[in-house]
Formats: structure tokens, sequence, C-alpha cells
């Protein structure tokens, strides 16, 4: 048989789960400001111009998880700024081994025209100077 009391005590029970269920995840400001904080490092790394489609995805899991805050749903907000953190950070690695790989090839381009200068030189008759290594002083 129900009680007053009891049926009173279970709606404080529910009416207090439901309150302790609303405020157990707590909304993920850290997250959201290490996703921006990824974005601006890849921006600074040039990814718009490197990496553009991993930056796009980036940002725009950024502004889903903010969205998500904005409607109070705290667990997809985590869920969407960690996976726009993880994005910018490829964004940002992209763009840094696209320009490394620009650097590599002016490098070789670089050694290539050397290399041509030089045939061009020994094929006139002249003989390139050729610099010898410096002879280290005797070992006391």
């Amino acid at each position: 048989m129900i009680t007053m009391n009891g049926l009173r005590s279970g709606i404080w029970f529910a009416v207090a789960f439901g309150i302790v269920a609303c405020a157990s995840t707590p909304m993920p400001v850290e997250k959201l400001a290490i996703a921006k904080s990824s974005l601006e490092r890849a921006e600074q790394a040039q990814a718009a111009q490197f990496a553009q489609v991993e930056l796009s995805s980036a940002r725009n899991k950024y502004a889903a998880a903010q969205a998500a805050v904005d409607k109070h749903d705290a667990e997809v907000a985590a869920r969407l700024a960690d996976q726009a953190d993880l994005d910018a950070q490829l964004a940002e690695s992209t763009a840094r081994a696209k320009q490394q790989e620009l650097l590599v090839n002016d490098m070789e381009a670089g050694l290539r025209d050397l290399r041509e200068e030089t045939l061009r030189h020994d094929s006139a008759g002249s003989t390139p100077q050729v610099p010898q290594p410096a002879t280290a002083p005797p070992q006391p």
C-alpha cells in the first residue's frame, strides 16, 4: 500500500535525481579552448593555403561544438570540440609538411642549377675551382 509520505518521498527523489542528472555533465569549456588554440595554430601555419579541407572541417566542427553549448548539450559539444581539435592539428601538420616539401623542392632545384652550371664550365674547358677541405692542426 502506498502512503502519502511514500508518494511525497518518491516525487522528491525524482525531482532531485532530475536536477542531478541535468547538472552532472559540465560544459566542455576547456575542450573548446583547446580546440580554439589548435585552430589558431593551424591558421598561423598557413593551413588555409596548404590544408583547406582539414581547416574547413575543423572550423565547422568547432562552430557545431559552440552551437551544442548554446543548446546545453555538453556531451555533443565535448565530442565535437575534440574532433575540431584533432582536425585542426591535422591541418597544421599537413600545412607544415607541404611547406617543408616546397622548401626541399626549392633546394633541389638550386642544387640542380649548380650542377648544370658546373657541367657548363667543365665542357667549356675551364676547370672549376673546387675548395679543398682545411687540414686540422696536429693534435699535441
